[in-house]
């Protein structure tokens, strides 16, 4: 799964006067460039159900956006840059149906409108000249945070498109061990795995990210476990500091930590590549099909055959046939009438 050509489609959507602007003032191109509201909310910030942090909040069809004010902070340009990543995604239909059709479309979109943000906000030369042609290190992030003015989330999601095949870049708070932000970077060619981290996620206490001192670092092979208790092994580089633990994990050892070590296998979705001609125009996404037809479901309409089909049809009310709407007539078919 290459979600660089997307994100670069997704940006295009905006001009580049609106792209300047945006970088020299979020809030005003996002009211000046693009007509939307913008209004600071306080109550904002507050945790959500799932243990999320919300910083952000769009009514896209009403072109509102509220967003939970951080002054003198870097947080807030990344919030009003996400929140502008769903309305680009609103407005290109053929990105958003390809979120759609993919293993875990929420994440997904959030993982995309993430990649807008920091494509808004923080330039790729930049990021190159940290990283180099060296291999990801968490104190990448660190040292790309330091040279600019780009928050963070934003610094994790430029690195994490560096990593090489399966990888993350996750923040951690070093008090309650729950993860504020996952940059995933899915495997390109097997796609999204089924464990992966994720925002709101926490660690257990004796976790090797949760049991080093403030300003070490450490490369080592550990266990990852998802909120549903499923577990992945990664490899994760990793450096902390009196707030937070940054690490970047790998599917595989690109560190060369124990090159005798056989990585268990990983699962990824295993849904089969289904195509569909629906809706005037063809259609190729995972999912499963209907077990009555064998077809998928359009991702547009939701029909599959059978459906399709018995939209078009109707019982006769005298009979009790099945026959093609058009041969009825008052509910009745030729020989009731």
């Amino acid at each position: 799964m290459k979600l660089g050509p997307w994100v670069e489609r997704a940006i295009r959507i905006l001009d580049a006067p609106t792209q300047e602007q945006f970088a020299l003032d979020p809030e005003a191109a996002l009211i000046s460039q693009l007509g939307l509201t913008v209004r600071p909310v306080e109550t904002l910030s507050s945790s959500r159900a799932d243990g999320g942090f919300c910083d952000g909040m769009s009514f896209l069809e009403d072109g509102v956006i509220l967003y939970a004010p951080t002054p003198n902070s870097r947080r807030q340009n990344f919030t009003l840059a996400h929140e502008l990543g769903h309305w680009i995604v609103e407005q290109d239909q053929g990105l958003f149906d390809w979120i759609a059709d993919q293993a875990d479309p929420a994440a997904l979109l959030e993982t995309i409108c993430d990649q807008i943000a920091q494509r808004l906000l923080l330039p790729d030369a930049l990021t190159q000249d940290i990283v180099g042609s060296e291999l990801v290190r968490a104190q990448h992030v660190q040292d790309l945070y330091e040279n600019s003015q780009a928050s963070y989330q934003a610094c994790a999601i430029a690195v994490a498109r560096h990593v090489r095949g399966l990888g993350a870049v996750v923040l951690i708070d070093r008090f309650d061990g729950q993860v504020h932000h996952a940059s995933i970077r899915p495997d390109p060619d097997d796609g999204w795995p089924e464990v992966y981290p994720w925002r709101g996620q926490v660690l257990p206490e004796a976790h090797a990210l949760r049991e080093f001192d403030s300003g070490s670092t450490f490369t080592r092979r550990i266990t990852w476990r998802d909120s549903w208790g499923r577990t992945a092994e990664f490899y994760a580089d990793a450096v902390a500091d009196g707030r937070r633990t940054i690490a970047v994990l790998a599917g595989d050892d690109i560190w060369k930590v124990e090159p005798s070590y056989v990585i268990q296998p990983r699962d990824f979705d295993k849904r089969p590549l289904l195509h569909v001609y629906c809706c005037g125009q063809e259609h190729s996404f995972h999912g499963f099909p209907c077990p009555a037809c064998g077809q998928g479901f359009c991702p547009v309409c939701k029909n599959c055959k059978c459906d399709r089909a018995a939209k078009t049809e109707a019982t006769c009310n005298g009979c009790f046939l099945v026959l093609q709407r058009h041969l009825l007539v008052d509910g009745l078919c030729e020989n009731c009438r």
